[in-house]
């Protein structure tokens, strides 16, 4: 991305730059600003860098900009151009209020219009930080600062130019990616690291072998039920042999298994007859009955449900008169129709009117149910009385000396217990009826449901936890690599930087062997024989300053222009060329801003070049600003005292 400034315009500022526009737009790649000190050179550059960064001003900073008192608004005008796009920033400066605003006008703007605020392309706002900007809108202290140690200036300048910060950035953006997978699985698992996983695994190994355990009681229970069961079969088989055998004890056996027989036919009968009466409202009891009844003729007297269905009133509205005998009009028709909702529908009607005749029509007595439950009541005492004469003619058998029925009989009533047991441990085992489950205080130790349900959820905690604990240690090894790749590009930077600081420095001092021995938190200069050389002269500081600033810039992805405030004042002649010869070749956009006396050995080495503009600007005896362009009234204005030069 380039970046050149291609003008700026003052209005109302102080010094001796109130109402003055410089113009770039021919593109030439020095410009020399001649202005005497006091003329504004200084608040141009803190101009500059705040339309660069779009700085909030102080109500102090604002107040000190104003050129006089009569002077209620204030302006300075930045103009640039950004990938050859045009870009115009303008701080607009409330002298009364004490406040400072921006505006920017861009040409994707539909219409060119301006909108308000301070509106760079998104990749030069993160770029643009008032500490980077004076990199390149060169301030002064910043040649002290690069060899301060704890300022760190160096390093953070390295890491902006060349977008090391935007690995930061991806190492934030991993640890958010790193906390949403956390809180996603933090409805099945707390687990986040891999002793929580190991918990976890024991959890479901835990699980899953009461579930074996389980099922393999369930297997068992089952399979001696089913030999048991065969077994009763056997015996029941073997004890009716046995009864057959002795003709007195056979004869009474037939007699109450017939009888047993019967009972149990009559007893089913009557339990579906006392089933289909309690089903029957009108069998169910004598008053139940009356009670309908007096219902169903009430409604019949009433004319109910008819008088409450919608039908009604949808009758009702296309009537010239309501029961009333008030007249129904349209409207009155209209909100009739919307009332007939609220009443019975001619399905519901029907459903009542069934019931009405199912009332009306029954031959019920009311005594059905009573008559059906009285009859099966008395068969079941019957069908326990011959249960008690079978087993007191076992009895008898037994008594007569049968041993081998005794044994069976025994056998039998030991086997029906286990019976009854196994039953109710199986359905333990595998009933999935909620209410049963809690009722019998069931859990995942001794149901096989529940502890199938516990082995799913172990199985979801532990795969969300694996997961997470597999995401988080990747991510882990990513933010290291991030880290390695950081330094390392940080480390080969430096390198590439101080070597070529040190080709630049071997040209501009040649005297003194001067060199950056390391770049660290600050730039470390050794000299000969000197490992570590502390204090320079101010020419050397910034000589080195330039060298590290043009080696810096030179081969940033970001072409930038280089605006500096008098960059040879505290240089000695022979500096000065070399700086004027070196510097020039180092960037695509060069603004200077020079006094008189810089011209001698700076400023001069520019004359014999040809893409070169020449601007200057001084305050005349009436203290108006005035502005001329051309090397001849920049060469001119050398020769004559500023307070003496008339416009």
């Amino acid at each position: 991305m380039e970046l050149r400034v291609v003008g700026w315009r003052y209005e109302n500022i102080r010094g001796g730059i109130r109402n003055v526009s410089v113009a770039l737009d021919e593109g030439q790649r020095w410009t020399l600003v001649q202005m005497p000190n006091g003329t504004g050179k200084t608040t141009t550059m803190t101009l500059m860098r705040a339309a660069l960064t779009g700085a909030d001003l102080t109500p102090d900073e604002v107040a000190a900009l104003r050129a006089d008192d009569d002077a209620e608004e204030g302006l300075f005008e930045l103009r640039l151009a950004i990938d050859d796009k045009p870009y115009r920033v303008e701080l607009h400066l409330d002298f009364v209020g004490r406040r400072a605003s921006y505006t920017t006008t861009r040409a994707q703007l539909q219409g060119g219009g301006s909108e308000e605020g301070w509106k760079l392309p998104p990749l030069l706002r993160r770029l643009l930080t008032p500490e980077f900007t004076k990199l390149f809108v060169f301030d002064g202290e910043f040649a002290k600062d690069i060899r301060s140690e704890g300022k760190d200036r160096t390093t953070r300048a390295i890491r902006t130019l060349y977008r090391l910060d935007q690995l930061d950035t991806l190492k934030s953006e991993i640890a958010k990616l790193v906390t949403k997978e956390q809180e996603s699985a933090a409805a099945l698992t707390s687990a986040k690291e891999q002793k929580g996983v190991t918990r976890l695994a024991n959890v479901l190994a835990d699980a899953e072998a009461s579930l074996a355990a389980l099922k393999a009681k369930l297997k068992s229970h089952r399979a001696e039920r089913s030999k048991l069961v065969a077994r009763q079969e056997e015996i029941g088989g073997r004890i009716a042999d046995r009864t057959a055998q002795d003709e007195k004890f056979a004869a009474r056996k037939s007699r109450l298994d017939g009888e047993l027989s019967t009972l149990t036919i009559r007893i089913a009968v009557l339990s579906a007859d006392s089933l289909a009466a309690v089903r029957s409202p009108a069998k169910v009891s004598p008053l139940l009955l009356a009670r309908l009844r007096g219902l169903g003729q009430r409604l019949t007297t009433l004319q109910l449900p008819k008088t409450i269905s919608q039908e009604f009133f949808h009758e009702l509205a296309h009537a010239t008169h309501c029961v009333c005998d008030r007249e129904i009009g349209e409207t009155e028709s209209a909100a009739i129709v919307a009332g007939a909702k609220k009443y019975l529908a001619e399905d519901q009607i029907t459903i009542i009117n069934r019931m009405k005749r199912n009332v009306r029509e029954s031959e019920a007595t009311g005594g059905e149910f009573a008559d059906s439950a009285g009859e099966l009541k008395a068969k079941l005492r019957e069908r326990r009385s011959v249960y008690q004469q079978l087993e007191q003619l076992q009895q008898e058998q037994i008594a007569s000396g049968d041993d081998e029925l005794k044994r069976l009989v025994l056998e039998q009533r030991q086997n029906e217990l286990r019976l009854e047991t196994l039953d109710a441990e199986i359905s333990q085992l595998n009933t999935s009826d909620k209410l049963t489950q809690i009722l019998e205080k069931l859990g995942a130790r001794n149901n096989i449901p529940l502890c199938q349900a516990e082995v799913d959820l172990a199985k979801r905690r532990l795969a969300a936890a694996t997961q997470t604990v597999k995401f988080t240690g990747a991510a882990d090894r990513i933010s290291a690599l991030i880290d390695t790749v950081a330094a390392r590009a940080l480390d080969n930077l430096r390198e590439s930087v101080r070597v070529a600081t040190n080709e630049k420095l071997t040209r501009l001092i040649k005297g003194e062997p001067l060199r950056v021995a390391r770049i660290g938190s600050s730039l470390e200069l050794a000299s000969q024989g000197v490992a570590s050389k502390g204090g320079v002269s101010e020419g050397q500081s910034l000589s080195v300053a330039y060298a590290f600033i043009t080696s810096l810039l030179g081969a940033a992805p970001y072409r930038l222009p280089f605006i500096v405030d008098s960059p040879a004042v505290s240089l000695d002649t022979r500096v000065r060329r070399e700086v004027g010869d070196v510097i020039p070749t180092l960037f695509e956009q060069m603004i200077m801003f020079v006094i008189s006396s810089e011209k001698d050995g700076f400023a001069d080495a520019f004359y014999p070049r040809e893409d070169v503009r020449y601007v200057t600007i001084w305050q005349d005896q009436g203290e108006e600003s005035q502005m001329r362009e051309g090397l001849d009234e920049f060469r001119r204005f050398h020769a004559t005292e500023p307070g003496e030069r008339a416009a």
